[in-house]
């Protein structure tokens, strides 16, 4: 038996017209939840939101190499006095990569 369902033993059924059964359908293809996991989520008033495209999972990549890589040139230029321009001007090559692909999806 499913773990999760080990700990659920009421079931609820209900019905729907078919304006709300197409938005369910639609929340549980945007989410990439079951129905019942998504009703159960609603239910108990968490935030449904969409599960991010892959073009927003780069972004979140673009975003963390340009938060890494700025931390390591602060870091040289504390230690040294000195800010390598080759670093720099990769940095900036990083975020205007990640401005491109924002561009794209708004």
């Amino acid at each position: 038996m499913n773990k999760n369902k080990s700990n659920r033993t009421y079931r609820i059924e209900f019905y729907v017209n078919e304006k709300e059964y197409k938005e369910i359908l639609k929340k549980q293809s945007q989410t990439r939840l079951t129905k019942s996991a998504l009703m159960r989520n609603l239910i108990m008033g968490l935030d449904i939101r969409p599960k991010p495209t892959e073009k927003i999972i780069e972004i979140y990549r673009l975003v963390a190499n340009i938060a890494n890589n700025t931390n390591q040139i602060a870091k040289i230029a504390n230690a040294t006095g000195y800010v390598d321009p080759i670093k720099i001007n990769g940095l900036l090559t990083i975020v205007d990569k990640c401005w491109l692909l924002m561009k794209k999806i708004i």
